[in-house]
């Protein structure tokens, strides 16, 4: 591992968003308003208060794509009517609610900021409801594309009974659009004068991502069995009854563990679980290459004749593990002109043999996000090649707070989520990318030599599989570190914490 971090990137976001544009008022579209209910044909638009609306557009901000808000900060979102922020019986965090008493009413949270849908990709709204109204109230999304002058209906539903299930809301005749959103709810009359009606409507982290809408024939990630984002990361010295205890617990409760890292010295505990939880994702990486135990190809060779040499000096290793993917450098930082054609050969290389690769494995805070922008062609290579059916080739990214006292999920843009401006870059571009696995090869607290407490590194995972679930092409994460390793006694071992990971990680995949 090793940390280190640009602030030159940080000056360079600020004057990114210093000239973000905002939607000039007369850019407005043609629209179908949304009546008021029992009204009928040629009935008034429902509009908000003009002091009201005026103040959202002056305020308004354009959004792009991914958008996720977890509620978690009662910021964003303009309440009318029986809305009000709940911080006690939300989903995780924080939510909104609406208090489903008062009947005959419209209640409206509206956003206040635009969200542009520019792309080539189609785009979904999810979130998590929970609710109890009856059949005469309806419960819908509205959308504007004028800025909230009027309202188009993308969603609705008549009643509800649901316990804080997934919704979707299909926005793909929307795409290339802004659009500002709203959630509305309309409550009926009382059946008799002295019927009591109670009765909530809830929901809970809210995300638009891009979607790709699937041709006749489509190549599926590997991991579309429902797993848990959290995994494991093994080194030499790993106790494998407790990692095997943990895999079995999960896969037991119907939620198997999401992947497994381990490196030289760990095969016989990455077989073990394969064997005992076979939809766990194995990764392996072989600390002995060609050229001994060292981490990074030699970049000073031609990258095509370092690829043929490097992969040819792993497959020995390789022949330990039937893993699913094997990652072959460590936090590695060749120029990217060396980089792009290396990775290429290399992921040919494997394809003949059979083999699916991790690749770049970067370090925590590198690279700069103009850099990444140049492994465009290693994308477009994956895409064209994948290395078995129905599965690409992946990323290997690592992610770190980089301050001993800091949780990952709690850190910045440029450390614990420094993907979403990799992918910034990315996605604009090549919108299928959003196809090819990622995985956190190392991720957790601190800089990984520091040892957490087992609450805060429990907390720290939930809180990270909370924020990576709004990211789609993020498949899995491996917590540093299981086994003291040897000669390397600073690093932390987290295997006391696996009991009670195992917990909390059951309790968060039930809907506690």
């Amino acid at each position: 591992m090793r940390l280190k971090l640009s602030f030159l990137a940080l000056a360079v976001l600020v004057c990114v968003l210093a000239v973000i544009p905002r939607l000039p008022s007369s850019e407005a579209q043609d629209t179908t308003p949304i009546p008021t209910p029992g009204t009928g044909e040629g009935s008034t638009p429902l509009l908000r208060p003009t002091a009201d609306r005026n103040q959202v557009q002056n305020t308004a901000m354009v959004i792009g794509l991914p958008f996720s808000d977890a509620f978690d900060e009662n910021v964003g979102w303009v309440p009318h009517g029986s809305w009000r922020f709940d911080t006690e019986t939300a989903y995780s965090g924080a939510g909104w609610i609406l208090d489903g008493g008062p009947r005959e009413q419209i209640s409206i949270l509206e956003y206040t900021n635009l969200i542009d849908l520019t792309g080539t990709l189609s785009a979904q709204l999810i979130y998590r409801q929970k609710g109890s109204l009856p059949d005469t109230d309806l419960i819908a999304l509205d959308i504007s594309l004028d800025s909230g002058q009027s309202w188009i209906t993308v969603d609705q539903q008549i009643g509800v009974e649901s316990e804080w299930e997934q919704h979707i809301v299909d926005l793909t005749k929307y795409r290339g659009q802004v659009i500002r959103m709203q959630f509305r709810v309309n409550t009926g009359a009382r059946i008799s004068e002295d019927e009591i009606v109670t009765g909530s409507y809830q929901i809970d982290n809210l995300s638009i991502q891009f979607v790709i809408t699937p041709p006749p024939m489509v190549l599926l990630p590997i991991d579309q069995t429902p797993r848990t984002m959290v995994g494991l990361h093994l080194i030499v010295g790993a106790r494998k009854e407790q990692v095997v205890e943990l895999a079995e617990r999960l896969h037991d409760a119907g939620r198997p563990l999401g992947t497994l890292k381990g490196t030289s010295g760990t095969e016989e505990i990455l077989n073990a679980v394969a064997e005992v939880s076979p939809e766990t994702i194995i990764v392996y990486r072989s600390l002995l290459t060609a050229r001994g135990m060292t981490d990074c190809p030699n970049f000073n060779n031609s990258p095509e004749f370092e690829a043929q040499l490097w992969i040819g000096g792993l497959v020995q290793y390789w022949a330990k593990v039937d893993a699913d993917y094997y990652e072959i450098t460590n936090e590695c930082l060749p120029p990217m002109e060396w980089l792009v054609p290396f990775t290429i050969e290399a992921i040919r290389l494997a394809n003949e043999q059979g083999r699916c690769l991790l690749v770049f494995s970067f370090p925590g805070g590198h690279p700069e996000p103009s850099d990444y922008a140049k492994l465009l062609p290693v994308y477009e290579y994956i895409l064209q090649n994948p290395c078995a059916s129905g599965r690409y080739h992946g990323i290997a990214l690592h992610t770190y707070s980089g301050n001993p006292q800091q949780l990952v999920s709690e850190s910045d843009i440029w450390l614990g989520y420094r993907h979403r401006l990799f992918y910034a870059q990315i996605l604009p571009r090549l919108p299928e990318a959003i196809r090819i696995p990622v995985y956190f090869t190392e991720t957790g607290p601190g800089d990984g030599r520091t040892q957490f407490r087992c609450e805060d590194v429990v907390r720290d995972m939930i809180q990270y599989t909370q924020q990576l679930e709004f990211d789609p092409y993020i498949r899995g994460l491996h917590l540093w570190n299981l086994g003291p390793g040897l000669g390397s006694g600073d690093w932390v071992d987290v295997t006391p914490c696996l009991p009670m990971l195992g917990d909390a990680l059951i309790n968060y995949y039930a809907g506690r």
